[in-house]
């Protein structure tokens, strides 16, 4: 393997160490960010505990595939719009976290059930999206099980680029 090879290698690990950090301690304090051990050379996604204080329903994987499958879903990735640029479930929207809690929901349709996901396997952003558009007036939500992770493991398609982006 060259050398730029082996550099973009690590570079894509330390990303992807950073976004699951990021998202499992998106709701601690930076003192037990601190105390987090260091992260092993390799990743493997282990499934976590969900967000308990949620009251929005999980819903599996293959729940997700025939909502999708009959069209009474719409798909939310609230991560930023860079990592929906990246990779993104296919036939999702970009709706940020940040967004959802600005308020900037209004062009959501109220006759689909909103599958909100991140790439958390706790689903903590996802289930923070959802509860606020919860506050916001929508009834029929979800969130993920697993989110990416558990999308991808499961065989469900990837895309990659801006379609479906909210602007």
């Amino acid at each position: 393997m060259s050398q730029p090879q082996t550099k973009l290698i690590s570079v894509v690990l330390a990303f992807l160490v950073f976004l699951s950090v990021a998202c499992s301690t998106a709701h601690t304090s930076s003192a037990t960010v601190a105390s987090l051990p260091a992260p092993a050379a390799t990743i493997t996604p282990q499934p976590a505990a969900h967000n308990d204080a949620s009251q929005v329903p999980r819903v599996t994987v293959e729940e997700l595939k025939k909502l999708l499958a009959d069209k009474k879903a719409l798909v939310i990735d609230v991560r930023s719009l860079d990592a929906y640029e990246i990779s993104h479930i296919k036939g999702s929207i970009s709706l940020p976290l940040d967004k959802i809690q600005a308020g900037e929901v209004k062009s959501l349709p109220k006759d689909k059930q909103l599958i909100t996901y991140c790439s958390c396997p706790a689903e903590n952003s996802s289930s923070v999206a959802a509860d606020a558009l919860a506050k916001a007036g929508f009834k029929n939500l979800g969130v993920l099980l697993g989110g990416t992770i558990a999308w991808e493991k499961a065989g469900g398609e990837m895309e990659k680029g801006k379609p479906g982006a909210t602007s």
